[in-house]
């Protein structure tokens, strides 16, 4: 499996105003078996949501040909074959990780498993989604 096509998606929603401004920023990962994968870009709130969208648009680049299933080797790329990669901060890690989410999307959509069990299963009773010690049934 190997990836074909990275999209930076800027989610346009009735909730953006001149004052408060909330624009989540999404990555999709499409790979040529058909499987895509989805995650966040973290700088929805405020003005840092174009400088996400930017960093994550230039780091998909480096993405394309590689085997979604080694995202080790994939982060390791996005850490060290740039610049500001290696510096990090909030806008490099925010992109780094929105493809980071993605690519555990694939991995659990490939496996057939929901990513909780590829972090390592329940570690406590059903509960409130709210309650960080909880996993709920649905997730």
């Amino acid at each position: 499996m190997k990836i074909v096509s990275v999209d930076i998606i800027d989610v346009k929603n009735p909730l953006q105003s001149a004052v408060a401004k909330w624009r989540p920023v999404v990555v999709r990962i499409n790979t040529d078996e058909g499987v895509s994968g989805f995650g966040e870009v973290g700088m929805a709130y405020g003005v840092g949501a174009s400088a996400g969208f930017g960093m994550a648009k230039d780091l998909a680049r480096l993405l394309i040909g590689e085997d979604p299933m080694r995202s080790e080797y994939i982060w390791d790329k996005m850490q060290k074959k740039t610049f500001w990669g290696q510096g990090g901060g909030t806008v490099v890690s925010a992109g780094m990780s929105a493809i980071d989410i993605a690519l555990w999307d694939i991995k659990g959509k490939v496996l057939g498993v929901p990513c909780y069990q590829l972090f390592g299963g329940k570690c406590g009773k059903k509960g409130n989604s709210h309650d960080a010690r909880t996993v709920c049934e649905s997730c």
